[in-house]
């Protein structure tokens, strides 16, 4: 089932634009010319800053307002009827829970058009409102995409209803050519961040909100001393927890040695700076700031929650990253203390490893299984 130009129609939903999603662009632009993208946003007014609208893909903006969405809007389903018709779709993609639910609902009555939904986290249905939900509109979604083994299983824990062959894992890829980059200098990247010039420095990335655990990762570091093996600790993000963080930092006696720059722009510059890379988070579905890390060819020391041992078990049994329990100040600090003390040879070896193990998790095999996924659904 394609169309007369032999091509697989896709229509990409989502509930509104916040900012390019470099996996999502990733994906368009790697599928090749067997597809034609029509990619629609529930939600308006259109942003200039759109890549995909600029590059020449068919962008659309029905015209809805986030309040519009906040209640039931039948006229959504209606435009997304319309697209589907007019324009011959054969998949509709939907992006988070509201689109999904449109499209759901705009499938029903398109009975040729097969419904794809992704599910990128942990804790997504938990609620009782929810699991109704999902047990009226997810029989009529053709596949699930989890983006990692963990969250499958919370998808199927949480709805045991659902068939096991109608989710199918897709682990989340990147470009390993542009977060592993050699050509950058360690102590340039630090100069053009603003970071200290010399000694070791720890880095994450992600907002800061108390999934992250950044509250846990303060508490080792002053616990365990890290600053006085001369580690400097930079955490990359916004978020409503940053007074609260500066303020535990200062009153634990290690301000000095913390750095808070907010959002970064240029994540691959900020990983050729650090010498390791730290996320102690209470729960991830799949993260890519880890799999970033590992292109750049950084130890990873990480909370073993949801996909974290998908991505680093490997690893982890070869002693060139860690593993530990969430919560676990202790074990967080001692596992940053050990990485800190590796002779250079030990580096050298693992970071050879890590980069090895970060082509399990090229965006290319990303898109050639979506590529299998969807080619299964139509023909």
């Amino acid at each position: 089932m394609t169309g007369t130009d032999g091509k697989i129609t896709i229509l990409h939903v989502w509930s509104g634009f916040k900012g390019d999603y470099p996996l999502f662009t990733q994906v368009v632009r790697g599928l090749g010319d067997g597809y034609r993208h029509i990619v629609c946003y529930l939600a308006g007014p259109p942003a200039a800053g759109e890549t995909l609208a600029r590059d020449g893909y068919d962008v659309r903006w029905l015209p809805f307002t986030k309040d519009d969405l906040r209640g039931f809007r039948y006229q959504v389903v209606r435009a997304l009827d319309r697209i589907i018709k007019a324009e011959g779709v054969h998949i509709m993609h939907a992006q988070r829970h509201k689109a999904a639910f449109y499209a759901t609902l705009a499938a029903r009555k398109n009975s040729e058009v097969r419904l794809v939904t992704s599910v990128h986290g942990l804790n997504r249905s938990r609620s009782f409102l929810r699991k109704l939900g999902n047990r009226l509109l997810w029989p009529r979604i053709n596949r699930i995409i989890a983006v990692s083994g963990a969250v499958k299983s919370d998808i199927l824990l949480t709805n045991p209803w659902l068939p096991a062959d109608r989710v199918e894992v897709v682990h989340n890829g990147i470009d390993l050519a542009r977060f592993g980059r050699r050509d950058l200098d360690k102590r340039e990247c630090r100069v053009f961040l603003g970071l200290p010039e010399h000694g070791w420095l720890w880095g994450a990335v992600g907002r800061l909100a108390p999934v992250k655990g950044h509250d846990v990762l303060l508490k080792a570091w002053a616990a365990s001393g890290i600053g006085g093996l001369g580690g400097h600790l930079v955490i990359a993000g916004e978020g409503k927890l940053r007074e609260e963080l500066m303020a535990l930092a200062q009153a634990s006696g290690i301000g000095g040695e913390i750095t808070l720059p907010g959002h970064v722009t240029d994540i691959p510059k900020f990983l050729a700076a650090l010498d390791g890379f730290i996320m102690p988070s209470r729960h991830e579905g799949f993260p890519l700031a880890i799999l970033e890390a590992l292109a750049a060819g950084l130890p990873v020391v990480a909370s073993g929650v949801g996909g974290i041992p998908e991505i680093l078990t490997t690893l982890a049994e070869r002693g060139y990253s860690f593993l530990v329990p969430p919560e676990n100040k202790q074990l967080l600090g001692e596992a940053m203390a050990q990485v800190m003390q590796w002779p250079a040879a030990r580096r050298e070896q693992a970071a050879a490893a890590i980069r090895a193990q970060a082509q399990q998790f090229d965006g290319n095999r990303m898109i050639a299984r979506l590529d299998a996924v969807y080619r299964g659904l139509v023909i």
